[in-house]
């Protein structure tokens, strides 16, 4: 079972903080391809792709996007979350925080982020929108 819950609070002209936060849990035998994986550029920024696996999972993100020029927009993030298994335990909660670019194309937005967390920093980069 998994909830995602999303909000955007207008901050002046053109400017919105966008909040995420994201929770999930299984039950039972559950295979590795159906465990909630966390890490890279749609959960933890910061981190590799699916760095973290479990049957649990819990994810917050906070963002302030802001515009730079004609088609293009700024960001500000932290992103907090992890998947583990059993319990939980608040170090193995991982945080990230970082600042991306978004490009708006013919062929839809590119996205540069560049996330810095606890094991060093990434640069992510995705076709379409976040969250």
């Amino acid at each position: 079972y998994s909830i995602d819950h999303q909000r955007f609070f207008k901050a002046g002209h053109a400017q919105v903080w966008a909040l995420r936060t994201k929770g999930g849990i299984g039950f039972g035998d559950i295979s590795e391809f159906n465990q909630f994986r966390v890490g890279g550029q749609d959960t933890l920024r910061g981190y590799r792709e699916a760095q973290f696996r479990g049957e649990r999972m819990l994810l917050g993100t906070l963002e302030y996007r802001f515009p730079l020029f004609s088609k293009v927009q700024g960001a500000l993030f932290t992103d907090w979350g992890s998947a583990w298994n059993t319990g939980f335990e608040p170090e193995e909660f991982h945080g990230s925080a970082g600042f991306g670019i978004a490009l708006n194309t013919p062929l839809g937005p590119l996205r540069f982020d560049y996330g810095r967390g606890s094991q060093g920093g990434r640069l992510h980069f995705s076709v379409g929108g976040t969250f």
